[in-house]
This record gives structure tokens, sequence and C-alpha cells, in this order.
């Protein structure tokens, strides 16, 4: 008989973890769906509950407060622009070459990706794996200039990741009205011209 129960658990653990990821998406297009008409701090979980078709204790459950939902909706979105490009196995000279496919990956998300970065932008929301990542570019452009003292490395380091981040897609895309592919062009030209700038001072 527990045999049985075991069997069963481990044969229904699939569906449940299936359900609560498209549970957890549902909750995520609601948010984005709200912040993208303008309410970015002034929603609430009942909202997006209401919004998403779904009962206020499931969505406060994954969720219990509004920071929670934008910091998830930062995750889900990092997770998107990351596909097929890990950050880790990256050197500093690589990056150009990659920003063509997350400006792609941000414009087939675009709804959520603009979500999530007038939220960031509007709350100043520091996530742990932003957070991570800012102190990955510090680590690349180290490792690329040991002749930089701190100061200059972070202010590299933070130009590099401005550049190759959602906010300068959606500036350049919003306010410039440039196309996907001239997005990618000018920031590609931008993080080959500063990488290279700062090879040819590493040289000197």
């Amino acid at each position: 008989m527990n045999e049985e129960k075991s069997n069963r658990r481990s044969y229904t653990s699939p569906l449940r973890r299936n359900q609560q990821e498209i549970t957890r998406n549902r909750i995520m297009e609601a948010v984005a769906a709200i912040i993208s008409e303008g309410r970015i701090l002034s929603f609430s979980v009942k909202d997006v509950a209401e919004r998403a078709g779904i009962s206020y204790g499931s969505v406060y459950r994954h969720f219990p407060t509004r920071e929670s939902l934008l910091e998830a909706l930062y995750e889900m979105a990092t997770k998107i622009a990351g596909q097929g490009i890990s950050l880790t196995s990256l050197s500093l000279d690589e990056i150009p070459a990659v920003v063509g496919k997350t400006v792609a990956l941000f414009e087939e998300n675009a709804v959520l990706s603009q979500a999530f970065t007038m939220a960031l932008a509007a709350g100043n929301i520091q996530p742990q794996s932003r957070c991570q990542r800012d102190q990955k570019y510090q680590q690349m452009v180290t490792e690329s200039a040991h002749h930089l003292d701190p100061e200059a490395v972070r202010q590299i380091a933070a130009i590099i990741c401005h550049l190759y981040s959602s906010l300068t897609w959606a500036t350049l895309r919003q306010r410039f009205e440039l196309s996907a592919e001239a997005t990618a062009d000018a920031l590609t030209w931008a993080l080959q011209a500063l990488i290279r700038d700062l090879t040819r001072h590493k040289e000197d």
C-alpha cells in the first residue's frame, strides 16, 4: 500500500510542477500587463490575482508582496534574456558578439521586457541575481585590465553593464525608435569600441 502511494506521488509530481509553472507564468503575464498600463507602484497582489484569473490565495502563496512579484518579474525576464547565453562562460571581449541575440530575445518578449525595465527603474529594486551580474562584470574587467584601480574598474563595468541591458534596449527602441537590427548594431559598436580602448590602454 505504501509503495502504491509512493508511486502515485512520483507520477503526479511532474504534473504538479508543471501546473505550478503555468500558474507562475500567468501571474507574471498579469504583472507585466498591469505595469504596461502605467500602474508600476500602485497595484496590489489582489489586482494581479484578478487580472490573472487566479484566486488571491494562490497568488499569495507564490508572491505575498508586490516587491516579491517585481523581483520574480526581473528573474523571469533575466532568464529569458539569458537563453543560450551564459554570462559565467563569457570573457569580456566576447560580450559584443552576443548582443544581437540578446536584443532579439528582448524583442520576442517585448511586453515582459519593457514591464520589468519600467518596474526596476521606478522602484529601484535590487534582486540578488542582478547584484551577482554586476559583480561578474567587475570581475571580467579586472581580469582583462589589471592596470586599472578599483574605482576605474567599477566605472567601466557599470558602463558595460548598462549598455548590455534591457534599459538601454528599451530607450533606443522607444525614445529613438531604432529597429531591433539598428539597436543591436549600435550596442555592438559601442561595446566593441569600449573594450578595444580598454585593451589598448592595457597594452600601453
